[in-house]
């Protein structure tokens, strides 16, 4: 239990090293009695196949009458019809102690040439009690039960049975008349029991503590071999908090979750290096771009209060206004910039995007086309508008076409074609117009924030350059895209945003 209440606070390496030793020692201590039951199978049956060769050695011997001293190695009895025992090598008679045991006999009608045991050997089971054994050397630690193979011969003369090697003769041979007897050859189970018993010894004293031990440091340096990779990851990561955003983790070959975790550590890092390079970038061309409007709204009103009596204060009031209305617009183009690309970095956020119902997107388009034919340029809306419906607010749409619009009217001669097509559900608004086109080298730099081309870097007509931004970043927020395209059927840009529609149709 303590290890238990200790294991999570322990490092990798010594959970690995501790798994592997308890994994080891489980394995031993079920292999263990399972190795050391069939090693005892095995040796209780190649004890069988001697069994048989030796009572088929016994009974051709007592029927030849042949003796020799080597006929001691098995272990056997001879017995009569009725039970009592005529000779035996390595068994001993254990009715001399209790009158109940002995090996089973035959019955008097067991017996005769036509009986079944005479047609080949049994297998008998003998039960010992406590305390008693076929042979003195044979284990008595509780009862036990042993194996015996058992012959019927043919009738044989007292002369061979007498010629038999003695080993206490119970019976004088004379006295007996040619008749069958029964022999028993014992399936001696002492090599398997003390071979099984040295096996499993051996294995859960010496073999398993060792091995398990030895796993374990094998399990530990290997830990060790495999963490080396996290340590470098560690290390690169300590100099990229310490302000090395350029810095990167190494890869190794191995294509494992290391692997796996050192490319998502580096595309992280390069997401923040890339995060970070915008906000500069951002600070800067804000600061570049908010400088000149405040430059001309301080001298629009240091020089009037210069000369107060020879200022037109009404002039003096309107301009002002409007550099402070540029400068509004400006600001609410960088939140509203910052909150667009909030909601595509987290697309689980849809307070502005994907939240609040539905969108008529052809409906909203019409509307601003209709604001347009008053006042201001004049020019022609051509427009193509199937029924698309957007899941979302109308915040974001309404200024994702407002800017397209605004930029293709900013730069057309004379003609603006919108076309809004459904299929396979998703949205594509394409917007047009005959102006100068945008150059192909450009079509994805125009999207940058605060880009204007050189044919407008005229801060009154050409804008701050976030329009565009604005709409690939809101485009990307409503779970779509972007892009600029070669002309179709008008000379100049030609815009091209694909939006996801509500519930895919």
């Amino acid at each position: 239990m303590l290890v238990l209440r200790r294991w999570p606070a322990l490092g990798v390496r010594a959970r690995a090293a501790g798994a592997a030793l308890i994994a080891s020692a489980l394995a031993f201590a079920v292999a263990t009695p399972l190795v050391g039951h069939i090693v005892r199978v095995r040796l209780e049956h190649a004890a069988l196949e001697q069994g048989w060769a030796a009572i088929a050695d016994l009974e051709a011997r007592v029927r030849a009458g042949a003796g020799g001293g080597e006929f001691q190695n098995y272990s056997y009895a001879v017995l009569a019809q009725d039970g009592r025992w005529l000779r035996s090598a390595n068994l001993e008679d254990p009715r001399d102690t209790d009158p109940a045991l002995g090996l089973p006999a035959l019955s008097p009608d067991q017996y005769g040439t036509d009986s079944p045991h005479m047609l080949g050997t049994d297998l008998v089971t003998v039960r010992y009690p406590n305390g008693h054994a076929p042979h003195y050397r044979l284990p008595t630690a509780g009862p036990r039960t042993y194996r015996f193979l058992r012959k019927l011969t043919e009738p044989v003369s007292a002369a061979r049975l007498a010629q038999l090697p003695p080993n206490g003769p119970r019976v004088d041979p004379v006295d007996l008349s040619d008749r069958q007897l029964l022999l028993y050859v014992l399936i001696d189970p002492l090599t398997g029991d003390e071979t099984a018993a040295t096996l499993t010894r051996v294995l859960a004293c010496d073999v398993a503590p060792a091995t398990s031990l030895f796993v374990a440091l094998i399990a530990w340096l290997a830990t060790g071999l495999a963490l080396r990779p996290v340590e470098s990851i560690r290390r690169q990561m300590a100099a990229v908090r310490g302000g090395a955003f350029h810095e990167r983790v190494p890869v190794p070959r191995a294509r494992d979750g290391i692997h796996r975790l050192a490319r998502t550590t580096n595309d992280t890092l390069d997401r923040l290096q890339h995060a970070l390079d915008e906000q500069r970038r951002l600070v800067a061309d804000a600061s570049h771009e908010l400088r000149s409007p405040l430059a001309a709204l301080r001298s629009s009103l240091e020089v009037p209060l210069a000369h107060p009596a020879a200022a037109d204060w009404p002039t003096v009031v309107r301009g002002a206004l409007t550099d402070a209305e540029r400068l509004q617009d400006l600001a609410d183009d960088l939140l509203l910039l910052a909150r667009a690309e909030r909601d595509t970095d987290r697309p689980g956020d849809t307070a502005d995007a994907g939240a609040g119902g539905t969108v008529d997107l052809h409906d909203l388009i019409a509307e601003q086309l209709a604001e347009r034919h008053y006042g201001g340029r004049e020019l022609t809306y051509e427009s193509e508008l199937d029924e698309a419906v957007l899941t979302g607010r109308e915040t974001l749409p309404a200024r994702l076409v407002r800017n397209l619009l605004d930029n293709a009217a900013r730069y057309a001669d004379g003609r603006v074609a919108v076309t809004l097509a459904v299929a396979d559900g998703w949205a594509r608004l394409t917007v047009e117009d005959d102006g100068p086109g945008i150059p192909a080298a450009d079509r994805e730099r125009v999207f940058e924030r605060f880009v204007r081309l050189d044919d407008a870097r005229d801060r009154h007509t050409g804008g701050a350059g976030l329009g565009l931004a604005l709409v690939r970043t809101i485009a990307h927020s409503l779970g779509g895209t972007a892009a600029a395209e070669p002309p179709g059927r008008l000379p100049g840009a030609r815009l091209v945003v694909r939006l996801p529609t509500a519930n895919g149709s």
